[in-house]
């Protein structure tokens, strides 16, 4: 009897650092940040059930929801605030609030080119010029198809959140997560996709806040 005792009573103290460590798993963690913007990430599981990461860059701009918009479906400047982007092709539809990007990216080695084609869905609030989102996922298109000398990136999917902070500013929350390279170990990605990423979002945002004015 006392043996049950003990097991049960060891059971119930470790329920809660197991469940510690769980919930944890589900928390952004800062990785990189300036006087204007925070990086943060995590890993989460995929619909494969391997982990990915998520990461999230949050900042705040003299700005508005239409200008995000037409920076983003800006083929032009596409390939400015993009990050070793030097393809950027938009296929606009007639409804305006949908749209496809293809950007193929020349990165250094060890990564090798790589490509990706992002579905693009733009939720405004009405009569609310600093307030929406921009959702964003990977999808097939005949006229971008995947070429056998350039690594696809699958499985992205994230949005532009867009909030309003009064006397002109938005804060933007820009999130997205991608399929894992196994080529790749860790210690050799992490800085690389994070530099990449913060390097893109101060660009980003810098012509956004220019374009504004």
């Amino acid at each position: 009897m006392k043996k049950w005792m003990v097991l049960f009573y060891l059971l119930c103290i470790g329920l809660p650092v197991v469940y510690a460590h769980q919930a944890g798993e589900d928390i952004f963690r800062l990785v990189k940040k300036d006087a204007i913007i925070s990086l943060y990430e995590r890993w989460i599981p995929a619909a494969s059930g391997e982990q990915v990461r998520e990461i999230k860059a949050v900042f705040s701009v003299k700005a508005d929801v239409d200008g995000v918009t037409r920076l983003l479906t800006n083929q032009r400047q596409g390939t400015v605030w993009n990050t070793n982007a030097k393809e950027y092709q938009v296929l606009q539809w007639e409804n305006t609030d949908n749209w496809i990007t293809y950007t193929k990216y020349g990165i250094p080695w060890p990564f090798g080119d790589q490509d990706c084609c992002l579905l693009y869905h733009l939720y405004k609030q009405p009569q609310h010029t600093r307030a929406g989102e921009i959702t964003f996922e990977s999808t097939l298109h005949n006229r971008f198809p995947v070429s056998g000398s350039i690594t696809r990136i699958t499985g992205t999917r994230g949005k532009w959140l867009m909030e309003d902070e009064g006397n002109g500013a938005m804060r933007i929350t820009y999130i997205i997560s991608t399929n894992r390279s196994k080529k790749i170990p860790r210690w050799v990605s992490d800085p690389i996709v994070r530099n990449n990423l913060f390097a893109t979002m101060t660009t980003f945002r810098n012509i956004l806040e220019k374009q504004s004015l």
